[in-house]
């Protein structure tokens, strides 16, 4: 007998009531799904790819730079002197020179490490808004798949309610057969179960749309057609055709997994914050550089060569040679004293945008930590609230039944009853896109 229970067991797991496959959907897959798939985190991710190739490339013009010269040559005429009888050619017609040159800067001012520096600075801003890209990615399908999770709850209450509102309904034809109720009754009765199958209709469609947003985020549905979905704990036929059955995390169950985020502080180096520090950085390196250029540049150059002909002795020679030069700026209409004095307007200009988003940021965390106290009063309340209701409509509910009070008062506990069940749900998806913030914004 329990291997048989057991069987039955894994086979509801895997079909709805109805026979239809239940597709299970759960936040870790689609948490997974996004970031695999996401255009904005994929081009953040190559922007900062781009940024670290940026930096290498400036980081190698701190070293010695190696080179091949090679260079050949032809002239028409070689100059020649006549002594006596006698015909002397200084050089040849043909010439060739080839062997490795070595550069290097021995001297300008940091040019060449604040351009390095810089580089880098920006490199790292574009990290930054990489891991922005991912946790604003994340917040976003967190968020959207609470609102499928909340629109599954709501239709499951729906469908618990209409349950209840046919039973009442079937109670109250027979009890007017028997000329107990009125036909008055009977229509009080088949508008309340009527509204019921719409407001479960119109669940319906919200938790189609819903699926749709969250799909958009992950890239793929998961093989679940949303154009009529249904929650997999739904027992009560609903009118339409079904397109798909889903089993989502229970809310309660994802409560638990992010109530330890409601601990967290707010995170003052968070990726937004910290893109602004590397682009500030990159600016005011880059005005170093500029402002360096003001001074002089001192290059060394050396070289072994294969020649010929040397110099107007026509024979192949192999030298050594080697050269200092330096490059001292006269006038440059202060092209680069502007541009160090740009750089700097724009690291203090990014500087004063780091802080007025960063106390954005800050009153955003707080705001939603604050609203988790006032989410936990409103939570405990709505309990007791649901709990008194669903006492309170079977007690009106028995009470019509004895006669004492109306149809329309046990229409009215019914509604008070599915209301604050869905209030309920709604106070716990407050409470879950809440924590959600606080994960993205704090440490």
């Amino acid at each position: 007998m329990k291997k048989l229970c057991s069987l039955l067991a894994c086979v509801l797991i895997g079909t709805s009531v109805w026979g239809a496959d239940v597709k299970n959907l759960s936040l870790e897959m689609c948490e997974t799904s996004a970031l695999d798939f996401s255009p904005a985190v994929k081009a953040a991710q190559a922007q900062a790819a781009a940024a670290q190739a940026a930096y290498e490339g400036t980081r190698g013009n701190l070293y010695p730079s190696l080179y091949l010269d090679a260079a050949g040559s032809w002239t028409s005429e070689v100059p020649q002197l006549q002594v006596g009888p006698q015909t002397f050619e200084f050089g040849s017609e043909w010439g060739y020179s080839v062997g490795p040159t070595l550069e290097y800067v021995l001297f300008d001012n940091g040019a060449r490490s604040s351009a390095s520096h810089s580089a880098q600075a920006a490199y790292q801003s574009k990290l930054a808004e990489y891991n922005l890209a991912r946790k604003q990615l994340l917040l976003q399908v967190r968020q959207a798949y609470f609102s499928v999770q909340r629109d599954l709850e709501n239709l499951f209450l729906l469908s618990e309610q209409l349950k209840v509102t046919r039973k009442q309904l079937a109670d109250v034809r027979s009890a007017y057969k028997a000329g107990a109720k009125s036909r008055r009754d009977v229509l009080l009765a088949e508008k309340q179960s009527l509204r019921t199958a719409v407001d479960a209709s119109s669940a319906r469609a919200q938790l189609a749309g819903d699926l749709r947003d969250l799909f958009k985020l992950t890239g793929t549905d998961y093989g679940i057609d949303p154009h009529y979905p249904l929650d997999w704990r739904v027992r009560e036929k609903l009118d339409g055709e079904t397109s798909a059955v889903i089993r989502a995390d229970d809310p309660a169950k994802t409560v638990q997994r992010f109530a330890p985020f409601a601990q967290l502080t707010f995170d003052e180096d968070t990726p937004r914050l910290a893109a602004f520090d590397g682009l500030i950085q990159s600016y005011e390196y880059a005005a170093r550089g500029y402002a360096a250029a003001l001074w002089p540049r001192v290059g060394l150059s050396a070289g072994a060569y294969a020649q010929y002909p040397n110099g107007p002795i026509q024979e192949d020679v192999f030298l050594g040679k080697a050269g200092l030069s330096m490059r001292f700026p006269l006038f440059e209409g202060k092209k680069n004293r502007s541009q160090a004095r740009s750089q700097e307007q724009a690291a203090e200009a990014a500087r004063e945008q780091k802080r007025d988003t960063q106390e954005a940021l800050k009153a955003l965390f707080l705001s939603a930590k604050d609203s988790l106290g006032a989410l936990d009063i409103e939570t405990r309340l709505a309990n007791q609230l649901a709990d008194k209701a669903d006492q309170s409509a079977r007690l009106t509910y028995q009470a019509y039944n004895a006669g004492v009070v109306t149809f329309l008062e046990v229409d009215d506990a019914n509604l008070s009853a599915l209301q604050s069940r869905i209030m309920l749900n709604e106070l716990n998806i407050r409470r879950l896109n809440g924590l959600a913030v606080l994960d993205s914004l704090g440490k």
